[in-house]
Parts: structure tokens; sequence; C-alpha cells
């Protein structure tokens, strides 16, 4: 009895078919995949925001406040990741599943994290007597001598301030700024948990802005394409949106969620005001804006 066998056509067609399958299903499984890490990068932001809480009932309703200084080696193991460590107890969450931009090189900085608290700052424009006030609500502080931190209002954020807890960011996605690491050597690179440089989102400072450009150009958040003038609707900003063009991001009553960047700020009341975030009194700012009522 002869035995059966396929024919060169059928095999070609088994093939053919096995390929248009992969197709359809890989895709699939990229999106799948993806969409996994979302959920884990959103979990990791609420326990980061649950931690912060935490710590606010052990500190006098005061949330984390990282303290700049030479004697610390200008925030040396002094971030707000290591001053929250205790209450999350792992650098895991720190780390969003997709972040795979490369550390600085420069010392050794600790393990890589790719959230920032908001630490935004806003200038008084139009006065006499220019300052950056503190609006953001994990604050960075230093002495009035310490150089780097004798610019702006030193001071925290305690949560019955907080005008609208549920809608003042507490933590945001950011896995590199504009400039990258502050040492010329590693420009591009961020610093891990140890430094206190790029843990936070001031806005004026030049961990937050493109300073090789001049004139404040091409800060974090999006429309900020220049920092002092009207917000340019298609400047995109730093906040990830890996997530199917979302960013993950805690609010100072501890919940959590997906959002466009976008979505946090406001542009069109950014144009009309003519302010891309650095005024007092203005919009744009909006959910950055602790002080806000």
């Amino acid at each position: 009895m002869q035995k059966k066998a396929f024919t060169l056509i059928e095999l070609l067609v088994v093939i053919a078919i096995i390929a248009i399958l992969a197709a359809i299903l890989f895709p699939v499984f990229a999106q799948a995949k993806l969409a996994a890490k979302g959920t884990v990068s959103v979990s990791n932001i609420k326990q980061l925001a649950t931690a912060s809480l935490i710590y606010t009932n052990d500190y006098d309703d005061n949330f984390v406040a990282q303290f700049i200084d030479p004697n610390n080696g200008w925030g040396w193991q002094g971030s707000w990741v290591m001053l929250t460590l205790p209450y999350m107890k792992t650098y895991g969450i720190v780390l969003d599943p997709s972040d795979n931009i490369k550390l600085t090189t420069h010392f050794d900085s600790g393990p890589k994290f790719s959230y920032v608290a908001n630490a935004i700052l806003s200038g008084t424009c139009g006065s006499s007597s220019w300052s950056w006030n503190f609006h953001g609500v994990v604050g960075q502080n230093g002495p009035a001598n310490s150089g780097s931190t004798n610019w702006f209002q030193n001071g925290t954020r305690t949560q019955t301030q907080i005008g609208q807890v549920a809608s003042t960011i507490l933590f945001a996605s950011r896995f590199s700024t504009p400039h990258g690491s502050s040492h010329a050597a590693d420009a591009g690179l961020m610093e891990g948990s140890f430094g206190a440089w790029n843990s936070i989102l001031q806005g004026a400072s030049e961990e937050d802005f493109d300073a090789t450009l001049g004139n404040n150009r091409h800060g974090t958040l999006p429309g900020q394409d220049n920092y002092f003038a009207a917000p340019d609707p298609t400047y995109k900003g730093y906040l990830d949106r890996v997530y199917g063009g979302k960013s993950p991001v805690a609010y100072t009553d501890g919940h959590a969620k997906s959002r466009q960047p976008e979505q946090t700020v406001d542009i069109p009341g950014g144009i009309t005001d003519g302010n891309a975030g650095g005024c007092e009194g203005k919009r744009f700012l909006n959910e950055w804006d602790s002080l806000r009522q």
C-alpha cells in the first residue's frame, strides 16, 4: 500500500497559513505584554504614593522633602527615594518595567528610578524683586548659602495645605530629562536613587530643561518648548508616554492612573495667559500647582 505524503503545494499553503497567523498574533502578544507592563507601572507609582502618605502620618502631615547641602554631598543618598525607602522596603517599585535609560557612570548613584516627584516652582513675574516660590509637593530644601538652593523658596507641603488633593500630582513617570545628567560627561543619562538631582521636577532647574539651548527651552512638561512663552501644543515634553500615549501618574490623595501628559497641564489656558509655567497666578501648571484652589 502506497503511503500518502503532502504535496509541495500543500506544504507551501500550510507554511503560508502559519506565517499569516504569526503576523496576526505577534502584534497582539506585543500589545498584551505592553499592557501588562503598564499595569505594573501604575501599581508601582500607586505604591509610591501610599508609602508617601504613610510617611506623612509619621511626620505631622508633611510630605517628604530632600535636603541638599554641601555637607551631605549635595544630596548624596538624600533623595526622596532614599527617605521614603523604609516605607516601601524595596527599590523594585521605583523602576518602570519599560525604562531602558542607562545610569550615569560619573559616580555610583544607586539603582535606576523612573518616577519624578512634583517639586514645581513658579516665579513672581512682573515683581520688582523676583523670586521662585514652591508650588509643588515634595520640596528640595537647603541652607540659604548653599549655592544651588539659594534661588528658590524652601519648604515642603502638608496634605491639608493642598486645595485639590484628588487632582494634584505627587509622582509622574520620567525616564530621562531634557538635559540628562548634570555631569557633562554623562549628558543624556540619569542619576540613580542615591542622587537627588533627577528625582524631582522643579521646572526652573537645569535638570528640567535643556540648558544648552538657552532661554529655558525644551522643558519637561508638554507645551514647554519655551518656559516663559505661551505653550506650544506640538511640543510633547519629557514625561514618558510609552503606554498607548499615556503616562502613569499618582495624586496626593493616593490614587493613581494612566493619563496623557497633556491632560496634566492647561495648554489652552497657558496660551491665553501667554505663559508656559514660569509665572505665578497663571493657569498652565494646573495639576502640578498644589496651591491652586
